[in-house]
């Protein structure tokens, strides 16, 4: 609802598998009531552990607390792969930042040094709990 504003709070519940009264009793900070419609507000400061590779390509887990966060993260990784496709300029906005608490790894020789530790990288990771 946030990317698509025409979206209905009802087809996008039935999108995601759940009633809206499940929405409503979750996420009731995140929604607003406009002329009889939700709406989803700007930002939210729902959590989320996210994953951003260290110095040495090994994921560290971050506890965010606002999608603005989150969305900074995505952005980071996706101008991580453009700079690892030969951009050299992509992660020149990211010098020097931190994302909840995190500085970012902007260093060239230290991302091509572990570049293929990078290569199966993932924001979210999917976890079994150990089963094989």
């Amino acid at each position: 609802m946030r990317r698509d504003p025409s979206l209905l709070l009802s087809r996008a519940a039935k999108l995601q598998g759940v009633k809206p009264e499940t929405v409503k009793k979750h996420f009731a900070s995140s929604l607003r009531k406009k002329a009889g419609k939700f709406t989803v507000r700007k930002s939210d400061r729902h959590t989320a552990t996210l994953y951003l590779p260290d110095t040495h390509g090994n994921p560290v887990s971050l506890s965010t607390r606002s999608s603005k966060e989150r969305t900074q993260a995505s952005n980071y990784l996706r101008d991580l792969g453009r700079y690892l496709r030969g951009q050299k300029d992509a992660l020149a906005k990211w010098h020097g930042k931190k994302i909840a608490g995190f500085e970012l790894l902007t260093a060239g020789r230290t991302i091509v040094g572990i570049e293929p530790a990078l290569s199966e990288f993932s924001l979210y990771r999917a976890t079994n709990g150990g089963a094989a």
